[in-house]
């Protein structure tokens, strides 16, 4: 390393990865604008080792930092310099060696390999709350890296990505909604064994019904608005409703008594897809603000074909005999239901019949 006569510097702690240093430094956010100034976007993908950032995401996570404000958290930006670099340890026993202080030459070139929209959304949160600027972010430095070696880190860093599963995220989720599906899953023995708490594609020999994700989606059409302020109140009414839907479905019934598996009836029936369960979430907003006696009009789910070969689902959520999951097919599976049940359909529902009975013909 250099002897270098002007730069930043940066506490930070030393490691080892495949014979190469690194430097692990906190760094205060308001300094992330005025250290990794380069935008990159603006060249030419082969002089660069990043992706365009989408700026879509950013208000995304902007509104994650501002609305949980007092906790929220970030993993570590990972970024590379192109430039002179020095470490001064504090001393020189082993690990003395690799606590210490990393200075980085001003004329350096700084480059955010992986967390450009973290990095763009913390600094557009800190226009609307610069309370947030003496709060730290852990960055992971590379040095002295060139162009094709970013380029590679950047490869390395995104080779294995791996999503978390949307029913796993919202059973970790403490926003009301989620809370709210939780208890109601939790603190029944049945939905517990119809809900999978932790994946969303549920294959052919997945003995559960449905996921919690589509369980989740299904419960906030039925009650609308889900707050801190009200969940807990909404919880036993989600919660009576949905197991009101459960005994009036006997084929959800079986899996209950382990006599059935989720596989088994997601290959005949549209009951067991989350398509169905929005639909059904739609048909309970509607009865619990308009039917008095809701639960003696849910009785007539025993008498529904849910075959998914039966005519009524054609061209709703079953396709050339595939199903579908959209907003048009959970409104039309919905408006399907209601009319089986006796229901009249609102004017906006009769129109969309129509112009399902023209594309039939």
């Amino acid at each position: 390393m250099s002897q270098i006569v002007a730069g930043i510097s940066f506490p930070a702690i030393k490691g080892t990865q495949a014979g190469e240093e690194y430097f692990i430094v906190m760094c205060p956010l308001k300094r992330l604008k005025s250290i990794f100034n380069l935008d990159e976007g603006q060249l030419p993908v082969d002089k660069r080792a990043q992706r365009i950032i989408n700026e879509d995401r950013i208000p995304g996570i902007v509104n994650y930092i501002l609305d949980n404000r007092d906790d929220y958290v970030f993993s570590a930006l990972t970024a590379c310099i192109e430039g002179d670099t020095n470490f001064v340890s504090v001393g020189t026993n082993k690990h003395e060696q690799k606590i210490g202080t990393l200075i980085i030459d001003e004329d350096a070139n700084l480059f955010i390999t992986d967390g450009q929209h973290r990095h763009a959304a913390i600094t557009q949160a800190l226009n609307e709350d610069p309370s947030l600027g003496d709060e730290t972010i852990s960055v992971v430095f590379f040095a002295n890296k060139s162009l094709n070696q970013r380029q590679r880190i950047f490869k390395d860093l995104n080779l294995y990505p791996v999503k978390t599963d949307s029913s796993l995220s919202i059973t970790y989720d403490d926003k009301p909604d989620a809370k709210l599906s939780k208890k109601i899953v939790f603190d029944s023995e049945k939905l517990t064994k119809l809900v999978h708490m932790e994946k969303s594609n549920l294959g052919p020999r997945s003995k559960k019904l449905i996921s919690h994700s589509a369980l989740n989606r299904a419960t906030k059409k039925l009650l609308g608005s889900i707050t801190e302020d009200n969940y807990e109140e909404l919880t036993p009414i989600a919660s009576e409703y949905w197991h009101e839907v459960l005994f009036n479905i006997p084929a959800w019934q079986l899996i209950c008594n382990d006599e059935a598996s989720g596989g088994e009836l997601r290959e005949e029936s549209i009951h067991s897809h989350a398509v169905t369960f929005h639909a059904l979430g739609m048909l309970g907003n509607f009865l619990l603000n308009n039917d008095d006696n809701w639960k003696k009009t849910l009785k007539g789910l025993k008498q529904i074909n849910w075959s998914r070969k039966h005519e009524n689902w054609a061209g709703r959520c079953v396709i050339n005999g595939s199903m579908y999951n959209n907003d048009r097919a959970a409104k039309l599976t919905c408006s399907k239901i209601k009319e089986l049940l006796g229901i009249a359909l609102s004017d906006l529902e009769r129109q969309s019949e129509e112009q399902l009975s023209s594309e039939k013909d």
